[in-house]
């Protein structure tokens, strides 16, 4: 009976002790490192139109060379809203330009304005113009850095990238422009509408776009490394379905928002296509969240979205000119339900891990997944009482922290014969 009880113990720190040696050196110490997302993209990503910006509490003179006033970097942007499963708070507690946490780090490098080539080939200008008094006029001209840039200041692994990207190289500001200023209410004819005509172009030359929005995420892949998990957030219709009389038709709209759900297409087939290649990269529709409730649009009654804005506001980069930058762009809300969206997606990713953890964990512990009986005729193993309790006890602590619930099978050993020394 001893011998049995014996027999079974040592199976069980004999796997334990193989299952050790099959894992990475360092699986213990990963656990420690601090979780690294990093938010690039565009101004919706950046939090355009949603005071307050980081660095606009400083006086103009000196806010105007501050790289995230600049960027309008919000405050209350969506990426600052992430959640990562067992890290506290949100990932606007841990911006790595505010604070220093072991438990995570935020890298926040989307900028308003950015287009596909401002990620790896070209820095983004940025020029401000404010009249500080009646005889002075303050005016700067910036350049901010590539946005891939950023990851020359990360260290360690990145576990997540998140952007918007597409919406300027689709010329999306020039068409609310269009809309704001060609309503088809001043169109006569059977012929194409100026916006339609304009659309058409833009499409005309999309392969390019295409492109290029591709080579962005091909490029983050390189600088973030293959484990980091690729976010691609798209973007919501822009305008109520109905329009805004006089100032944007409902057929307006309607040709607007289509397009819009026609690049969001596009873009997640980018996306898959990327997956298909072995990129770790996933699509997050808003589309839906922003459609609720009979929408959540520009002009709509409970709007999510910014409508054009014909007046500057006191945080826009040029003061000269009419209509503000935050124009057609989330608002508070909107922020919220972008964060939404990319949290449930997030969640998802992180809860399909651990369930490939367990089942591997599951499957490494299993003796027989470890020990081929027919590979091990015969394991002499001469002990005494005194030793067994000694160092059978030492590899069964070790079994309990990598596999407590290894249940190792005594008859995975063909046979163990187990010699009295004190007899020998």
């Amino acid at each position: 009976m001893k011998k049995g009880l014996l027999k079974g113990f040592v199976s069980k720190a004999l796997a334990a002790t193989m299952l050790l040696s099959l894992l990475p050196a360092n699986a213990v110490a990963a656990s420690d490192d601090p979780v690294i997302v990093v938010s690039l993209g565009d101004s919706y990503s950046s939090g355009e139109g949603i005071p307050a910006f980081y660095g606009q509490e400083k006086a103009w003179e000196q806010r105007v060379y501050d790289e995230d006033w600049l960027a309008h970097r919000s405050t209350k942007s969506w990426p600052g809203l992430i959640e990562i499963p067992n890290v506290s708070g949100k990932l606007n507690n841990y911006n790595v330009k505010q604070t220093n946490s072991s438990k995570c780090k935020w890298y926040f490098g989307a900028v308003s304005g950015a287009e596909t080539k401002h990620f790896s080939k070209s820095t983004q200008r940025k020029d401000t113009y404010k009249r500080l008094s009646l005889f002075k006029t303050l005016k700067t001209t910036s350049y901010l850095p590539k946005q891939l840039d950023i990851f020359n200041k990360v260290s360690g692994d990145v576990d997540y990238v998140t952007l918007t990207i597409g919406g300027n190289d689709m010329q999306f500001v020039d068409v609310i422009t269009t809309c704001a200023t060609g309503s088809t209410y001043l169109h006569f004819g059977s012929g194409k509408l100026k916006l339609e005509k304009q659309i058409d172009e833009i499409w005309a030359g999309y392969a390019t776009t295409r492109a290029n929005i591709k080579s962005v995420y091909t490029d983050i892949k390189a600088k973030a490394g293959d484990q980091a998990n690729i976010i691609v957030a798209g973007y919501p219709k822009l305008l109520d379905k109905e329009g805004k009389g006089v100032l944007i038709s409902e057929k307006e709209a309607t040709i607007v928002n289509q397009n819009v759900t026609k690049f969001n297409n596009s873009i997640k087939d980018i996306v898959n296509e990327c997956r298909n290649q072995g990129m770790n990269i996933y699509f997050v529709d808003v589309e839906a969240e922003f459609d609720k409730n009979g929408g959540h649009q520009a002009y709509s009654d409970n709007a999510w979205i910014n409508s054009i804005i014909l007046t500057k506001q006191d945080q826009d980069l040029e003061q000269n000119g009419f209509v503000s930058a935050y124009s057609i762009h989330p608002n508070e809300e909107g922020a919220k339900a972008y964060a939404r969206c990319v949290n449930a997606k997030i969640k998802e990713i992180e809860n399909n891990k651990n369930t490939r953890s367990a089942k591997a964990a599951k499957a490494a512990a299993a003796p027989e997944a470890i020990i081929d009986a027919n590979a091990v005729e015969e394991v002499t193993v001469p002990v005494t009482e005194a030793a067994v309790s000694e160092e059978t006890t030492e590899a069964a602590t070790e079994a309990a922290e990598v596999a407590a619930d290894a249940d190792a099978d005594a008859g995975a050993l063909d046979e163990v014969t187990f010699a009295d020394e004190s007899a020998a």
